[in-house]
C-alpha cells in the first residue's frame, strides 16, 4: 500500500503566485498532484525555467479570457491519458481535466460562479449537470472529484444562509445528487459539523471566519475507506481560497 497525496488550490493567478513565491509552501508539502485552478494563463505564458525545475508533468488548460479562468494539474506520474472535457460542448469554458492512472481517475473541476444573472447560474448548472452524468458512469470505479465547486453544500459550509451567491437549492441539489450516486465528501468523513472554510471575500473576512466551503474532494464509495486524511490549508493565505489536501493509503 502506498500513499498519495493530492492538492487542490484556487490559485487566483498562477504567475503571480510564483513570481511572489507564495506557490513555495504548497510545493514544499510534496504532494504526488496538484490541482490549480482560476489560473488566468495558459502554458505558453508560463515561465519555462520554473516548469523545468518544480518536478512535475504540468497539463494547462486555459480559460475564457486572460483574465478568468483555467486549470494546471501538475503531477510525478504521468497519466495515461488525460481528457480536457466531460462532453466535447463543455470544452470551451476549460473547467474541466479528467486524468487516468493505473489504479484512479482523477477529475478536475472548476465550476463557473454563475452569478449575476439567470443566464449565468443556468450556464453553470449545464456545466455541473455534465459533471453528475460524468460521475454517474463512473462512480463503480476508483474515482476522485476534485477542485473549486463554486457551492456550498450544507449550512454548516457557509457563514452567511442568507446568500445568493453558491447557496441556492438547484445548486446544493448537484452535491445530493453526487452524494446519491455513492461518491464521498472526504472532508466529512472525519469533520462531521466542523464550520471550516476554504474561500473568504477579504483579509477581514477571513480573520472573522466569515466564508464558505466551496473546495472539495469527493471520492467514489471504492475509495472512501482509503482516505487517511482531508485538511484545509488555511494558513496558507496568499489568495482567497485556501489549498485543501487529500491522502489516501492506495
Amino acid at each position: 500500500m502506498s500513499e498519495l497525496k493530492i492538492i487542490s488550490w484556487n490559485v487566483n493567478g498562477i504567475r503571480t503566485r510564483i513570481k511572489n513565491k507564495d506557490v513555495n509552501p504548497v510545493l514544499e508539502k510534496e504532494a504526488d498532484i496538484i490541482l490549480f485552478q482560476e489560473t488566468k494563463t495558459d502554458y505558453e505564458k508560463m515561465d519555462k525555467k520554473f516548469l523545468d525545475k518544480c518536478g512535475y508533468e504540468s497539463y494547462f488548460l486555459k480559460g475564457e479570457s486572460a483574465r478568468t479562468g483555467g486549470l494546471a494539474t501538475f503531477t510525478k506520474e504521468k497519466p495515461s491519458i488525460v481528457r480536457r472535457f466531460f462532453k466535447e460542448s463543455a470544452d470551451a469554458l476549460g473547467r474541466a481535466s479528467i486524468l487516468n492512472y493505473n489504479n484512479f481517475s482523477l477529475i478536475h473541476v472548476y465550476a463557473p460562479v454563475g452569478t449575476g444573472t439567470k443566464a449565468k447560474l443556468n450556464e453553470k448548472l449545464d456545466y455541473l449537470n455534465n459533471l453528475l452524468s460524468f460521475a454517474e458512469l463512473a462512480k463503480d470505479k476508483e474515482i476522485i472529484i476534485a477542485g473549486d465547486f463554486n457551492i456550498a453544500h450544507k449550512e454548516e459550509d457557509i457563514s452567511d444562509l442568507n446568500t445568493k451567491v453558491t447557496f441556492t437549492d438547484e445548486e446544493r441539489e448537484v452535491l445530493d445528487k453526487l452524494e446519491s450516486f455513492g461518491f464521498v465528501d472526504a472532508f466529512r468523513l472525519s469533520k462531521k459539523e466542523e464550520k471550516q472554510f476554504t474561500s473568504w471575500k477579504n483579509q477581514e473576512a477571513r480573520e472573522s471566519n466569515e466564508g464558505a466551503r466551496l473546495d472539495y474532494f469527493f471520492v467514489s464509495k471504492s475509495l472512501a475507506d482509503k482516505v487517511k486524511s482531508c485538511t484545509i490549508l488555511d494558513e496558507i493565505d496568499s489568495s482567497k481560497h485556501a489549498p485543501i489536501e487529500l491522502i489516501l493509503d492506495l
